[in-house]
């Protein structure tokens, strides 16, 4: 299938050649520019320092061996690749690698291969005045060392607030009377990385303004409608065990006396049950009376299977009522730290403008709140550049903020065009199973939407599969497909479960390979923590 827009989705598993994709395209770029400094208008975004390197060594090497002619056997699959692609001869390739490469040379700062948090902080510095930072402003790495520092201070606060003050020694003594330690520090330090996380914007956007007699008050309807619920599923119990005295009814009746027992635990408000039980799966289905009981006493089997609609409902209800209950109980367990972010979050500020900081985690925030709602143009004309191609590998990983900042940039180099009546591209290169940041932001499901055809631009997105595995032997690869398509089955959400059912792969490498898994068996974290060394 011939690709007839400039929006090219690689969907690349682990093995199959992503790197390779990329350089190609990239190179085909640069070999069929009209100027030999075109790579100064092509932007490539990754994720570490160490695929930058990578990306920008494997650029260069090839470059070099095309125009010095000592090409290897992987180069020469390489430059035929970009041939086919671009319709140019080798020789022709050759005398453009040379051209190219010496205008690379001069101008090695404008090789614009980066990460993002490197692109980023050049667009932060650039805005600084719009965003109220000095030019000269430290990009802060190790944020947990500022969230605890913030932590402190908001503690120290002890005794000069009277407010603050009475939620921390609440907040102590709440953790003694459960056998913790009284000591709050850790717990607010681990609420405090809610702070840092992308994925937390709006939530926090939407309690800033929220006092610390707001969250009280809040706790103390949590509170209510926690009782009110044990309350609703307590009567469950009464009005079941007033039921099996009606109508003359024994625990013994019941298939393992399950069932009643369930809800004489509730009469007497003992809300335990974890609902894991298979009778529990099936309570308004199967038979709730034990077989003797169908053979000796068929009436009181009769009877049973005419209450059984009502006993289903009662289960239902009561066990709805419980975990609603819970529920509410643990978000009041945790609003009190959650009452203090204000607090923290004030803090840290402070520190930041002590100190002339900015959190790396502030970056996509900072540009969103900024460049978003600046003209393309001007965004440019600050930035000194014109991006006209734009690469972005381990798509996967890339924020929703992160991604939202890019694409105005992106949307109008595809829609418009350079002196050359030429429009610009953008290449993206993921894969949705190898995603691992969505614990900072990071959204596999932009990826997955794209591969299937949804673009947020004017133009149609091309996706491509990339099959087959250049790293693995046949055996491995095998091995792979099984186990995806095996926990395929597992999977709930249809977008992840129809993505691990499609990722097959064909082995490139000779037959080969092994695959062998053992399993140590640990009941508790201390047991594991032995086992595996020892394993």
């Amino acid at each position: 299938m011939k690709n007839s827009t400039p929006f090219t989705v690689y969907n690349a598993s682990a093995g199959s050649g992503k790197t390779f994709a990329i350089v190609k395209k990239y190179l085909s770029f640069l070999f069929t520019a009209k100027r030999n400094d075109a790579y100064r208008n092509i932007l490539a975004i990754t994720f570490t320092n160490k695929a930058v390197e990578e990306m920008k060594t494997r650029i260069v090497e090839n470059l070099t061996a095309f125009s010095n002619g000592a090409i290897t056997k992987k180069q020469t699959v390489l430059l035929k690749a970009i041939a086919s692609e671009t319709g140019l001869s080798e020789t022709l390739i050759q005398q453009k690698s040379t051209a190219v490469l010496k205008s690379l040379v001069h101008n090695y700062a404008a090789f614009e291969v980066s990460t993002i948090d490197a692109f980023t902080n050049r667009v932060l510095r650039t805005f600084a005045k719009d965003l109220g930072l000095t030019m000269n402003f430290e990009v802060e790495l190790d944020e947990i060392s500022i969230l605890k520092e913030a932590v402190d201070r908001v503690i120290a606060k002890a005794g000069e607030n009277q407010e603050l003050t009475k939620v921390l020694v609440d907040f102590a003594i709440s953790k003694a009377d459960d056998d913790k330690s009284w000591n709050i520090a850790h717990d607010l330090n681990q609420i405090a990385k809610l702070l840092t996380n992308e994925n937390n914007l709006l939530p926090l956007e939407k309690i800033n303004s929220k006092t610390l007699s707001d969250f009280h008050d809040f706790s103390e309807k949590l509170k209510k409608a926690c009782r009110d619920q044990k309350a609703f599923a307590k009567e469950c119990g009464v009005e079941f065990c007033g039921l099996m005295e009606k109508n003359g009814l024994e625990v013994s009746d019941f298939n393992g006396g399950y069932l009643p027992k369930y809800f004489i635990k509730l009469q007497q408000e003992n809300f335990e049950d974890k609902y894991i039980a298979k009778w529990q799966e099936t309570i308004a289905e199967k038979n709730l009376y034990s077989g003797g009981i169908l053979k000796k006493f068929p009436k009181k089997a009769n009877l049973i299977d005419q209450l059984q609609p009502q006993i289903a409902l009662l289960f239902e209800q009561s066990k709805k009522a419980v975990m609603a209950a819970r529920f509410y109980d643990e978000i009041r367990k945790n609003l009190t730290q959650l009452s203090l972010l204000n607090h923290i979050g004030q803090a840290v500020d402070a520190i930041k403008k002590e100190r002339n900081l900015l959190l790396i985690s502030d970056f996509n925030k900072k540009i969103g709140q900024s460049v978003k709602n600046q003209p393309v143009p001007f965004i440019y004309e600050r930035l000194g550049e014109r991006y006209r191609d734009y690469f972005i590998d381990e798509f996967q990983d890339t924020s929703q903020l992160q991604w939202e900042n890019l694409i105005p940039l992106i949307d109008n180099a595809l829609s418009g065009q350079d002196e050359f009546q030429q429009s610009g591209s953008l290449t993206l290169v993921g894969d949705a199973k190898q995603a691992i940041y969505r614990w900072r932001g990071g959204k596999a499901e932009q990826f997955m939407d794209l591969c299937g055809g949804k673009s947020p631009f004017s133009v149609e997105v091309f996706s491509e599969n990339l099959p087959s595995n250049y790293r693995s032997n046949a055996e491995i690869v095998h091995f792979n497909n099984e186990f995806f398509k095996h926990v395929s089955q597992y999977l709930n959400f249809a977008p992840h479960r129809a993505l691990f059912e499609n990722a097959h792969q064909k082995p490139a490498l000779p037959t080969g390979g092994y695959v062998h898994i053992s399993f140590v068996e640990a009941e508790n974290k201390e047991e594991k923590m032995q086992a595996y060394p020892e394993k």
